[in-house]
Formats: structure tokens, sequence, C-alpha cells
């Protein structure tokens, strides 16, 4: 069975860096959402994932206050089964390129302490889509490559 790179990459981060957010950069289509899905699934007990390019409707989480617990909230009426266990829970933000606001809302989360944070998004549209955005200076950032084993 192959084994992708960028699993004992998650693996590494979640165990040293889990409190930074991590940003998964990659072209389109080599699996940065499947892995991040399943890399989230073995090693959390929750998961909480938003995909924006599949669900417009996820942008009205970040509208307005941008603490914590008002996202929270905002995303567990929003979102079916999303469980918010204060470090068991992940919060993926699929396709973050298609809202660059909530890539900016990580900042104050990431402060909080209580979950990880990974995103998702291709190479091109997230370098584009962030010139009027102050992004968190927390952030790893890393590629990801098709065929990568």
């Amino acid at each position: 069975m192959f084994k992708r790179k960028i699993e004992n990459t998650l693996l590494r981060w979640k165990l040293k860096e889990g409190h930074k957010p991590l940003v998964i950069k990659g072209c389109r289509q080599c699996g940065k959402t499947s892995s991040v899905v399943s890399f989230v699934k073995q090693n959390y007990e929750h998961m909480v994932y938003l995909d924006f390019h599949e669900h417009k409707e996820y942008k009205t989480f970040f509208a307005g206050a941008l603490d914590v617990d008002t996202l929270t909230l905002n995303m567990s009426v929003g979102i079916k089964n999303a469980r918010f266990v204060p470090g068991k829970t992940c919060i993926v933000f699929d396709e973050i390129q298609m809202y660059p606001k909530a890539r900016q809302s990580i900042k104050k989360l990431v402060a909080d302490g209580r979950y990880h944070y990974i995103e998702t998004g291709s190479l091109i549209s997230i370098r584009d889509n962030v010139k009027d955005i102050s992004l968190p200076s927390e952030e790893r950032s890393i590629k990801m490559y098709p065929m990568d084993f």
C-alpha cells in the first residue's frame, strides 16, 4: 500500500506545531482534501469541515464578530454534526482561497488555543486572493504535490 509523504508531515505538525494553523497549498486535484480528511479522522475525535467551494453559505459564519465563541456557535448551528471539544477537534477550511476573510479569522481562532486548524487551497488562487487581508503570522505553510509517495 502506498503512503503519501504528507501523512508524516501532518503528524509532525500535530505533535509539534498543532497550535499553529497549517496551510496546505497545491495544484488542483492533487489529493489535498482527501489527505487532510483522512488524517483528521485518524488523529482527532472530531472534525468540523468547511468547504467554501461547495457551501457558499459558510461565508455567513464570518460576518460580524470574529471571536471564537461567536464563530463556533455559528458553525455549530450551520454545520450538521459539528462538535467543538477543546483539544479534540480539528477545523478544516477547504478551498480557503474562495473566502479570504475566513483565513484572516484564523489569527483570533488560533490565539484562543482550543482547536487545531488546517486550511487547503490551490497555489495560484491562495496567492492572488490575499491582497486585502492581513494574514496570521503564525501560519505554517506546506506545498503538496501530486503522486508524492
